[in-house]
């Protein structure tokens, strides 16, 4: 309810002329920030008066709030076309200044969708959970509550904003294929049954697992 009014006033200054965010579609739709829990985004033009009357609101809505700011904690990014002077502008407010790609909420924003270097940090908490060591200690069905588990917890946030690649599907399908069919000695097992039958659903024969590129795609038509 409080942010709500930080959402109004910028709304206001906004139509009044005295800031200008993104426009899309021609400009027929504009945006000047997103809210997320007590996270707010701010999209302004880089012009000094912009910014200055985005600063101004802002110290203004702490005094009738009784919210605190933490500029120090802020970071000021560049999107789109590079201008010269970004510590200046980041001067206005306080704050730290970066470029693109950016780490926000777990997610890599403004990295290449297409390239797997994108997709290196799920890889590796994926490779983490499903630890050798593990698989050493744990029977069949304790594997298979494990890659469940990370199924259901670790990408699926990810793929429900981007669309997971051929190739990164392919690298944690085999990091779960091997943990649940080898047993920690070097030597190579045979695996029982095909992998694409143990994703299927335990009415079709499967352990239900699923799989992790249909997963995804379920997410994103949602």
């Amino acid at each position: 309810m409080v942010v709500e009014v930080l959402s109004r006033m910028l709304n206001k200054a906004r139509v009044r002329g005295l800031i200008k965010g993104i426009g899309f579609r021609n400009d027929v739709v504009h945006i000047t920030h997103l809210q997320f829990a007590d996270d707010t985004m701010l999209f302004i033009e880089p012009r000094m008066e912009y910014l200055s009357n985005a600063k101004r609101i802002l110290c203004c809505f702490e005094l009738v709030s009784g919210l605190k700011i933490n500029f120090h904690k802020s970071c000021l990014v560049k999107i789109g076309k590079k201008f010269l002077g970004n510590d200046k502008w980041a001067r206005v407010f306080r704050c730290t200044s970066a470029d693109l790609p950016i780490t926000y909420l777990g997610l890599l924003l403004g990295g290449n969708q297409s390239r797997e270097a994108l997709w290196n940090p799920i890889i590796k908490k994926v490779k983490d959970r499903l630890a050798i060591w593990k698989r050493s200690f744990t029977s069949k069905s304790g594997r298979l509550v494990l890659i469940k588990d990370v199924l259901s917890s670790l990408p699926t946030y990810f793929v429900s904003v981007f669309g997971l690649s051929l190739g990164v599907a392919k690298k944690i399908k085999k990091i779960q294929r091997n943990f649940f069919w080898n047993d920690g000695n070097v030597k190579r097992k045979v695996h029982v049954a095909d992998w694409d039958t143990i994703c299927k659903s335990q009415k079709l024969g499967g352990l239900g697992i699923g799989r992790m590129k249909d997963k995804g795609l379920n997410l994103l038509v949602k």
